[in-house]
This record gives structure tokens, C-alpha cells and sequence, in this order.
């Protein structure tokens, strides 16, 4: 298997307000072509308890749902005229709509909200979506480094040249977010997409893990490991883990990995 999904309370809280997972669908054309798309789906939830469960459960739900549905449907073929940045876009929409709802109509979840990170993988293209400070990592040939751009108060502050990325790792409101699923009526996701290459390795992580691991030996561990020709996916993301709940554990933290094979 070339991805794998996994998730923790950490040491310190009483739930897991994380969601993740993920699912691959292979098929063949009448032509004999092979078909693979892969669905790595993250959310960190806020807002206490049943709150920020529900928030992140019905964000990853509610595109679990319209994947299978608006994507795939009963013909996966249409998958190759699909736009796949402006399904992540419009889903995010509708996910946040929902989300928001729910909290005005229960007064017991008002300020819930949740952070997003999706990666959708068909053929040999990444396309990739997030809200909030939840994040994706790609590791390619030896060179480990984010690929997405949090939506944080801090990220603020060190792309106006205030502090740099290390001051910004120790700053008092580094988890202070300015976009999430959920708190405001409206919410845009940043897309982007981006060719894959046979060996590449993706990361999705809630800041469970890059907030409580050393992000240096993470890099290590993925290096040493994530590159062997027969890796053990399940074993790296429990390594993963450990070292988020070695470092404090003071969130939950969910990480989806994912091996790139030729398509």
C-alpha cells in the first residue's frame, strides 16, 4: 500500500478532535489504460469536545461524500475532464456553509471551527487544497519542505519580515488562526496543483505534529525510510506519532502519508 492514515488524542487531551483519511480507486479504460486516484483528506478540529469533532468529522465527511459522488459516480472515466482545483474550491464552500450553519443553530457549538488539508492525486498531478494551519509536506529526492502556506497569525508576521520562521516556531500565539472552516460565513481555500514524480512523498499533518515534533528528525525519518523501495507506511506514520507524543503530546495529531508509484 503507498499511503497510509493515522490519528491520536496525544498525551495531554481528553478526545481527538482530529479527522483524517484516506482511499485509492484503480481502474482500467476499455483501451487497457490504467486509471489510479488517491484521496488524502485532513481536518483539526476546534471549539471543545463534540464541537470540534463534529467541525472536522463533517468537513472530511462531506467531501468523502461528493468525492464518490460528483467525481466518480458510477463512471470514474469522467475523472480525466474533471477540474479538480475548482472541486476543492466549491466543496470547501460548501463544507464551511454547513459547518457555520450548524454552529448558529446550536448556541452549545458557537466559534466551532476546523482546519483543512486535501490532497487528491490522480495520474501524475497533485491537486491540493487548504484552510487554517493543518499542512502538507513533500519529500523528493532527499529535500524535504512545506508545501502549503499557513493561514496563521504568525505566517503573518514572518511573510512581513517581523520574525523569522524559528522566532514564529516559539511565538505565544503561533496557534492563532485567520482562516478555518466553520467561523465565518464565507471561507477560501488556497489551491494549487503540481506534477508528481515516481518516489515523491507527501505528509499531511494537524499541528499536533509540527507543532510537538522536531520537524528536523522528522525530515530524518522519512529520508532514512520513506524512500526504501519497500517502505512500511503504517510503521512511519506510528513513528510519526511517537515523536509528536515524545515531544509533549499537547494536541492530537493525525498524519496521512503517501508514496508517489508511476501512474
Amino acid at each position: 500500500m503507498n499511503f497510509f492514515t493515522l490519528s491520536h488524542k496525544g498525551q495531554v487531551r481528553p478526545n481527538n478532535e482530529d479527522y483524517a483519511e484516506s482511499f485509492q480507486l484503480r481502474w482500467c479504460t476499455l483501451d487497457g489504460t490504467a486509471n489510479t486516484f488517491t484521496a488524502l483528506l485532513l481536518s483539526d478540529g476546534m471549539g471543545g469536545a463534540a464541537a470540534g469533532e463534529y467541525a472536522s468529522g463533517e468537513t472530511i465527511k462531506i467531501f468523502r461524500d461528493l468525492i464518490q459522488k460528483e467525481l466518480l459516480g458510477d463512471s470514474p472515466e469522467k475523472f480525466a475532464s474533471s477540474d479538480l482545483k475548482k472541486f476543492i474550491c466549491d466543496t470547501t464552500v460548501l463544507a464551511n456553509q454547513t459547518v457555520h450553519q450548524k454552529a448558529k443553530d446550536n448556541p452549545d457549538m458557537e466559534g466551532m471551527g476546523a482546519t483543512l488539508v486535501v490532497g487528491l492525486i490522480y495520474q501524475d498531478m497533485l491537486t491540493l487544497g487548504h484552510v487554517g494551519d493543518s499542512r502538507c509536506y513533500l519529500l523528493r529526492e532527499g529535500k524535504f519542505k512545506q508545501i502549503t502556506h499557513d493561514h496563521s497569525f504568525v505566517q503573518e508576521l514572518v511573510d512581513q519580515g517581523k520574525i523569522t520562521a524559528d522566532q514564529a516556531e516559539k511565538h505565544p500565539n503561533k496557534n492563532v488562526i485567520t482562516r478555518a472552516m466553520g467561523v465565518s460565513p464565507t471561507v477560501e481555500a488556497e489551491c494549487k496543483t503540481m506534477p508528481l514524480f515516481v518516489g515523491d512523498v507527501l505528509l499531511l499533518c494537524s499541528d499536533g505534529l509540527s507543532g510537538y515534533a522536531d520537524m528536523k528528525a522528522v525530515q530524518r525519518l522519512l529520508k532514512e525510510k520513506a524512500e526504501e523501495r519497500f517502505v512500511n507506511l503504517h510503521a512511519i506514520s506510528q513513528e510519526l506519532i511517537d515523536m509528536a507524543n515524545g515531544g509533549g503530546g499537547g494536541d492530537n495529531v493525525s498524519v496521512c502519508l503517501y508514496r508517489h508509484h508511476s501512474a
